[in-house]
């Protein structure tokens, strides 16, 4: 993980998950219940790497189409140069 000082979006941390042919790992077993031994707690779903974003709060807001997809677990492609972002404060002089 690196934590990166930008000029519009603030110290943003931003990790690169790499795993070949995993991209995603989606977890089936209820928080709530307890675990018994042999149940499944989830799989891995076929794809590519992934990256995660950790952001100042206030100072930037996901795109809207990161925002409408997630809560339904639904993952958002996004491909190099896409905006995933708009940052809600002045940017800082240079």
């Amino acid at each position: 993980m690196q934590i990166l000082e930008t000029r519009n979006f603030g110290r943003v941390g931003f990790v690169e998950i790499g795993a070949m042919t995993v991209g995603r790992i989606a977890q089936t077993h209820p928080v709530e219940k307890p675990f018994s031994r042999g149940a499944e707690k989830g799989y891995f779903s076929f794809g590519g790497s992934a990256i995660v974003l950790f952001g100042e709060p206030g100072a930037w807001r996901p795109s809207a189409d990161i925002l409408k997809q997630t809560p339904d677990g639904i993952e958002t492609f996004v491909r190099l140069g896409e905006p995933i972002a708009q940052a809600l404060r002045a940017s800082a002089p240079s």
